[in-house]
């Protein structure tokens, strides 16, 4: 496991005004969810359902699959592991530069593992392997391959298994692959964020979606009650709600595109491209260690080193846009540490 995920102010002992580190909505209306959670909160005197029955029904009816193809997790990346654990000792392809669980999870169960680029992605280059990960859009870059393209490479790689992690679907306009897909390519396993989707990470609520004999195979790898009661009963309500529409992602979109704007006017900094709301800057003087530290102590804003992904170095900072008002802080922050 890697230490040093974003959303770490804990181990700063620091007042953080601004967090731009965790790739999560910066605004998720959360008093409906706290009044239902209270509503609810006895039903922690007994055991939760075994493997959260009730919401892989309800996902798979919003999905247009059959429940057991469904497998609830807690938290996406627990579903990653949970993959890997299915997949002992195979070979696994990271496209990178990418999450760094893809790669952990898969080495803890006897992996061989090799990172290659997105170019090695779309020309099917991945030498043996058995699984390829892919996150789309990808953390930390914020591009996203089309759902065509990535379908086309599936097709031409019928042996090969494709974890493709969806967490940031929903902050992007393009579909990168749908439940529907499946029926089609068999080969493919999909990871989705609940918790992502709805602004509420602390919760650890995540899901698989799969062909039936691949579902099952996962499914029988689950410790029971794995989800607790709180969790499945947040996810139900979260499920039942408008949630966060096209609307809201647009907005989120066009500011996070006017602050990465601001941001590569700023002397030193670029801005990498990315249809998302999180993006990565590359430092040209000073390192992402020593932005992170100023920002945080004398601005109390957030962000996320991202020298320790693989494939990035000391240079790469990942923001991901909040409100107008938090990041003129940030534009400001960074301003002024590169006069400095």
């Amino acid at each position: 496991m890697l230490h040093g995920h974003g959303d770490d102010a804990y181990r700063y002992g620091v007042p953080v005004r601004a967090n731009f580190s965790s790739n999560v909505p910066p605004d998720a209306e959360l008093a409906g969810l706290r009044k239902h959670l209270e509503t609810v909160f006895e039903r922690v005197r007994a055991y939760p359902e075994v493997a959260a029955e009730s919401l892989a029904g309800q996902l798979a009816g919003q999905h247009g699959v059959a429940p057991a193809q469904v497998v609830v997790t807690a938290g996406a990346t627990a579903a990653i592991y949970l993959i890997a654990q299915a997949y002992r000792g195979a070979d696994s392809a990271v496209i990178g530069p990418t999450f760094s669980e893809y790669a952990d999870a898969a080495r803890m169960h006897g992996h061989d593992v090799r990172q290659v680029g997105h170019a090695e992605l779309q020309t099917g280059n991945f030498g043996a392997a058995e699984l390829v990960w892919v996150c789309n859009p990808n953390n930390p870059t914020g591009e996203v391959l089309a759902r065509e393209a990535l379908l086309e490479i599936v097709v031409r790689s019928p042996g090969v298994t494709f974890v493709l992690d969806l967490a940031y679907a929903a902050d992007c306009e393009e579909s990168p692959v749908e439940a529907s897909d499946l029926a089609a390519h068999p080969n493919l396993i999909l990871v989705h964020s609940l918790t992502k989707r709805f602004g509420v990470p602390g919760l650890r609520l995540g899901y698989i979606v799969a062909a039936d004999p691949v579902a099952r195979r996962l499914a029988a790898l689950l410790p029971p009650w794995s989800v607790g009661v709180l969790a499945q009963e947040a996810g139900a309500y979260l499920l039942r709600q408008r949630g966060p529409d096209a609307a809201d992602r647009d907005a989120r979109l066009v500011e996070a595109r006017r602050l990465a704007r601001a941001l590569a006017a700023i002397p030193h900094v670029r801005v990498r491209p990315s249809a998302t709301s999180f993006f990565l800057l590359e430092l040209g003087r000073g390192r992402a260690a020593e932005l992170k530290s100023y920002l945080l102590r004398h601005h109390g804003l957030l962000v996320r080193d991202a020298s320790n992904f693989p494939g990035l170095d000391e240079r790469h900072v990942r923001v991901c846009a909040q409100t107008l008002e938090q990041n003129r802080w940030l534009e400001e922050g960074v301003a002024a540490w590169m006069r400095s």
